[in-house]
């Protein structure tokens, strides 16, 4: 018992430092991680010397959504060898390991009783950044020893982009958890307000590509749930402050700068895009190698104006055209297992149970994650991918643990 309890407090410590961290250090969550896994590998051992019983729970060989992680990972290393640009690819393909956080997770969080607390712990880790985001973005403040510089772009402590990133997926499992019956109208309240800070923040980002992103997420959380209401209010809050963001651009509607040319970031994606085909339609088998995007597009810019060529901006384009069919297919086939094992636990599961709202804000998450990829490299940001791994395996924890 004694080992128990203390397998059991050292999970809690890992899982409470990992939420705790995802929205404010990257080093941070790193830790915690590395923290997680080292109580995961103690509890093993514990286990095999009958140190500890464990209930029945799902092997982690068997489960369909690893197999296919593996088989992901293994399928870009082609490219990877293949690659001009050898520490940029390797560092790359190292952030897909970054994908057994969602086994860590899912096979453990219950067992440690800390599935609440990493939740709420996400919730107020998460509203804190964005407070933070909003006090930049309004001019910042000096007050003797705190001193927060003001920004254009509210960013939190993170790069504006991996903040947005992380923001929207949370505000979508939040929402997912508000439509569900098995939570207190305290706790209600709290979390309504959580979503509302976060709403804000995330729409002074100005980050067009999140916005979408969000908005397919709230649509997906709030059809899933039937709730007719809710669906209207969705939209009408995200149209609503979308306009009221999108209305003022350094003078300029942003409708105004894309009519007129002068919006460089639409612009420069059209240009990554058309490279980035080209480069799948000369190199259609393994791609151009995992770490040479740059190279290649700066070779064939001829003259367009771009602001950056660090990637194609789009996933789907960026793997076809760095890692071809062979990465492409096993990545395709990831989504496609993923959302398959969702929809069986969402099936299995009580209509407005807490395991059904988890199960929900996962399916609706992914949704936003797979829209937000159109215009962003968002999943090959190993920050915003411990973030949605994370989201994943709070959801299907129950299929570990039955």
């Amino acid at each position: 018992m004694a080992v128990a309890s203390f397998l059991r407090r050292w999970f809690q410590f890992a899982f409470f430092a990992f939420a705790l961290f995802v929205p404010f250090s990257i080093a941070g969550v790193n830790i915690a991680f590395g923290v997680g896994a080292l109580a995961w590998v103690a509890a093993a051992v514990a286990q095999r010397r009958g140190w500890w019983v464990r209930e029945r729970s799902l092997p982690l060989l068997r489960d369909p959504l690893v197999l296919a992680a593996v088989l992901m990972v293994v399928a870009a290393l082609p490219s990877v060898l293949n690659s001009e640009n050898a520490s940029r690819a390797a560092r790359d393909w190292a952030s897909y390991w970054k994908l057994v956080v969602y086994a860590w997770v899912a096979a453990n969080v219950l067992a440690a009783r800390a599935r609440e607390l990493v939740f709420w712990t996400l919730a107020v880790s998460s509203t804190l950044a964005c407070v933070l985001a909003l006090v930049q973005s309004t001019g910042g403040v000096d007050l003797g020893a705190i001193h927060i510089p003001g920004r254009y772009r509210a960013g939190g402590t993170l790069y504006t982009m991996t903040f947005a990133g992380i923001i929207y997926q949370l505000i979508v499992l939040n929402c997912a958890l508000l439509l569900t019956h098995a939570m207190s109208a305290r706790r209600r309240l709290f979390l309504a307000a959580t979503v509302a800070i976060q709403l804000a923040a995330i729409m002074f980002t100005m980050t067009r590509g999140a916005w979408l992103a969000l908005a397919a997420g709230l649509v997906a959380v709030c059809v899933m749930a039937r709730n007719k209401v809710a669906v209207g209010a969705a939209i009408a809050l995200v149209s609503a402050l979308a306009v009221f963001a999108v209305t003022s651009h350094k003078g300029r509607s942003i409708p105004e700068m894309v009519r007129s040319g002068l919006d460089i970031d639409a612009s420069t994606r059209v240009v990554l895009w058309d490279i980035a085909w080209d480069l799948f339609r000369e190199n259609p088998v393994f791609g151009v190698g995992m770490g040479d995007f740059s190279i290649e597009a700066d070779r064939r810019l001829a003259g367009r104006r771009v602001t950056t060529t660090v990637d194609a901006h789009n996933i789907y384009l960026q793997v076809l055209s760095t890692r071809g069919l062979v990465g492409f297919l096993p990545f395709a086939w990831l989504w496609f297992v993923l959302l398959r094992e969702l929809f069986r636990s969402k099936q299995r599961l009580a209509r407005g149970s807490l395991d059904y709202g988890y199960v929900v804000g996962a399916i609706a998450t992914t949704v936003a994650v797979l829209v937000g990829g159109l215009t962003e490299l968002n999943i090959d940001d190993g920050e915003v991918l411990m973030a949605f791994v994370l989201v994943i395996g709070l959801a299907r924890a129950r299929d570990y643990s039955p």
